[in-house]
């Protein structure tokens, strides 16, 4: 971005600032009715997304007021917001029943359905409608990783099946249900969290098999979802050693900040769309990367948007180090370019409401889940 020869202006290095800031997407506390200030000053700098959590949740309508006066807010800075939370029904949801939300079953229990893919389509439709109704517009889900590890702790019922071939198609038909409602679908967590017996919140898993296993099990519920056109990809802190480097695996370079693991994404498998990662204040990136390295390792290999859940001062420094990176040349312009301009392509999501409230938590969807559930 520098030109060659001069410095930047002090208008030039805001614009690329602000640019830095539309990659971090923040989360913030309190289940506040309005923008507080926290989300005010990332919005302020820059930041085009944010994410909501079971900590910011009372009610529907307490929902659609706040990301309607973040959106607002953004609007007044000639921006877009896109409003991202993590619905994906079963033990991993934001919005609950206890908030007068209709309750999703987990992957699992939905693909144990006598019509499964029935299911999975009527469902997605469900939870669009209600994300909608309040101003949300990205599901950070389906999970496509493939539950081939009883042992797993954080993966289990959130995987539809311990089949890739039964996770591909039904995470498929889930993508192709929420996005035809207008709301983003995020596949996680590439390439393949399934057989673990670690935590990625608490540190980074080893997936130990060859490749040849890797793309017979773990990567076809992810080429599945690229033909479906999912809007995004996370990637999880996960070392993959068949698929990186020597070195990155001497080092404990996780395939979030792997450029042979997200080049295989984005090339191999021709993902165009967004490319995230997980948490970086998550377990796995704390205890062994200041978050300045994490960022810039993981932009310059190639992701293109970074949740940063919880801290303001985090989030800052996110938005910081991307900047020198981006001034001092070490991330490559072209790279800078291409990770604005697909956050930019994901925003085309973010809308205003067009469903009513009256559909949250309504008897009708409460039906067609127990419908479901029944066998019916």
């Amino acid at each position: 971005m520098r030109r060659e020869g001069r410095e930047w202006s002090e208008e030039e290095e805001e614009e690329v600032r602000r640019l830095c800031a539309s990659l971090v997407v923040f989360g913030f506390d309190s289940p506040c009715r309005e923008a507080n200030g926290h989300a005010k000053r990332l919005i302020a700098k820059g930041s085009v997304a944010t994410i909501l959590f079971g900590r910011n949740v009372e009610s529907p309508d307490q929902v659609k007021s706040l990301c309607s006066s973040m959106k607002l807010e953004a609007l007044a800075h000639g921006r877009k917001l896109l409003v991202m939370t993590d619905q994906e029904g079963g033990k991993v949801a934001r919005l609950t029943s206890q908030e007068s939300f209709t309750d999703i079953p987990s992957a699992r229990r939905i693909a144990s359905c006598e019509d499964r893919k029935g299911a999975v389509t009527r469902i997605a439709k469900v939870m669009a409608a209600e994300l909608k109704a309040v101003n949300v517009d990205m599901d950070l889900a389906p999970v496509l990783d493939v539950d081939s590890n009883p042992k797993n702790p954080v993966i289990g019922d959130r995987s539809y099946s311990s089949s890739s071939k039964d996770v591909g198609e039904l995470g498929g038909a889930f993508i192709t249900s929420i996005q035809e409602e207008g709301v983003a679908a995020c596949a996680k967590h590439f390439p393949g969290h399934g057989d673990t017996s670690q935590d990625s919140h608490v540190d980074i898993p080893v997936i130990k098999h060859s490749r040849a296993r890797l793309l017979e099990t773990e990567i076809p519920p992810f080429e599945r979802a690229i033909e479906n056109d999912v809007a995004a990809i996370m990637v999880g802190h996960l070392l993959v050693p068949e698929l990186q480097s020597p070195s990155e695996v001497d080092l404990g370079i996780p395939a979030s900040m792997s450029k042979f693991v997200v080049d295989f994404l984005k090339k191999d498998l021709g993902f165009r769309g967004a490319v995230f990662i997980d948490d970086m204040e998550m377990g796995a990136i704390t205890k062994n990367f200041s978050l300045g390295e994490a960022i810039v390792r993981s932009l310059k290999a190639g992701v293109d948007m970074f949740l940063v859940c919880h801290s303001e001062s985090s989030q800052n420094e996110a938005i910081e180090a991307i900047f020198r990176a981006v001034k001092s040349g070490e991330v490559d312009p072209g790279r800078f370019a291409d990770a604005v301009g697909r956050v930019h392509k994901l925003l085309s999501y973010a809308s205003s409401p067009t469903i009513s409230l009256s559909v949250v938590g309504s008897p009708a969807h409460r039906e067609i889940i127990k419908s479901f559930l029944q066998g019916k």
